[in-house]
């Protein structure tokens, strides 16, 4: 997956125009580049890298591994906010970036750490707007994708807790038809999981009991306060 820095890099790496030369003409290019990035409505936007954003939200899709239509949309938010937040990230680079290269970095330092250390505090003081706006829209960001997971989680734990119950009903209804000597074909019964997966989940069972009956779990040892203990 494309790291937030790789997403910031793959976005400072595209397309480039030599832009304005003036000094005025400078600082209002990038204060629309800013605007623009963070006011756009698509997600992916063309100066950006389509592959790492398709391996992106694969990478989510794998993660989340989606079991409907409900949760692909959230996974596919959740994609879309990370990408959105590399721009940001990107963004401000971008404008510490032109600084340096522009009238705030025109000073003569030998030493290129000295000279950032030096050029930094005057990109931040004559670039406020910019960065403010950054800064607004990455806890924007960040809120709405805390957000989108919680709800992404709590749906799967529902979902996961209904297939659960569903698959030991199941399980114990296959059981029963075969005290019963009659034939079990779950989707007669409304079952919506095979036979094969059914017995699976059976047979996975017993060897977990087995397991527990010939090796015991132990409750976890507590160990009991010492005088030590209290004295620190």
């Amino acid at each position: 997956m494309a790291t937030m820095l790789q997403l910031a890099a793959n976005l400072l790496n595209a397309k480039k125009s030599t832009g304005p030369n003036t000094t005025n003409g400078t600082a209002r290019s990038k204060l629309n580049a800013v605007k623009h990035g963070l006011s756009a409505q698509t997600v992916l936007l063309p100066n950006e890298d389509a592959l790492a954003y398709k391996a992106l939200c694969q990478k989510y899709s794998a993660h989340y591994r989606p079991a409907d239509f409900a949760e692909q949309t959230l996974v596919q938010q959740i994609a879309d906010t990370v990408w959105r937040l590399g721009r940001c990230f990107a963004l401000s680079e971008n404008v510490f970036s032109t600084g340096h290269m522009g009238a705030d970095g025109n000073l003569l330092m030998p030493d290129p750490a000295l000279h950032a250390a030096v050029t930094a505090p005057r990109v931040l003081k004559n670039n406020v707007p910019s960065l403010e706006a950054v800064s607004r829209a990455t806890s924007r960001l960040e809120r709405g994708l805390e957000k989108v997971m919680v709800r992404l989680e709590v749906i799967q734990e529902r979902r996961q807790a209904r297939e659960k119950e569903a698959l030991e009903i199941a399980a114990a209804t296959r059981k029963h038809f075969k005290t019963i000597y009659k034939p079990f074909i779950p989707v007669e019964l409304g079952f919506v999981l095979t036979t094969e997966t059914i017995d699976a989940h059976i047979q996975r069972q017993s060897f977990i009991q087995a397991a527990l009956e010939a090796f015991p779990l132990r409750p976890p040892c507590i160990a009991a306060p010492t005088r030590e203990r209290f004295l620190t």
